[in-house]
């Protein structure tokens, strides 16, 4: 018992020792790579959590989206990462919806090479994958009345038994 308190404490102190604005900027980095750029943003770090608030996204420097809300939370075994109230601009609102309410990713050491997308918003929800072996990404929607609202977007899906679904290979 006492041996179970001890690695508790010490994953405890590994999980608030994290340096939760480094894994931020290193995400930041990834999307530099794709043209897609993150300003104004305000941090706040917590203990377990690190809080990031009324960021603008740049795409090849013009306004792409506005995002009220992001949240890293590194838990070691379960790492998330919560965008929310995603705004995007009137010159993407044909292509994108235009809010989406929130966006989980998830990564676990139960399953290292995949992470897990969960996303709902005006076009309904939706549920995902990203491979990090193939740099494969598979979102398959439910197909709703809303989501049919966006047909730029459903032109790019193609059916399935599941639904619709949206891959990419990056």
């Amino acid at each position: 018992m006492k041996r179970l308190v001890y690695i508790f404490y010490i994953f405890l102190i590994i999980i608030i020792v994290i340096p939760k604005e480094k894994l931020y900027f290193a995400f930041e980095s990834f999307l530099s790579q794709h043209h897609l750029f993150i300003n104004n943003e305000a941090f706040t770090n917590r203990l377990f959590y690190v809080n990031i608030d009324n960021a603008d996204v740049l795409l090849d420097n013009q306004e792409f989206a506005k995002i009220e809300h992001m949240r890293i939370a590194p838990w070691i075994f379960l790492n998330r990462f919560t965008l929310s109230n995603i705004v995007f601009s009137p010159l993407f609102q044909n292509i994108f919806p235009g809010k989406i309410d929130s966006i989980t990713l998830t990564y676990s050491l139960l399953n290292p090479l995949r992470i897990t997308i969960f996303a709902e918003g005006d076009f309904g929800h939706c549920s995902g994958t990203y491979d990090l072996m193939n740099d494969k990404l598979r979102v398959l929607f439910d197909p709703t009345t809303e989501l049919r609202a966006y047909p730029l977007l459903v032109n790019k899906l193609h059916q399935e038994k599941g639904g619709l679904v949206y891959e990419q290979i990056f």
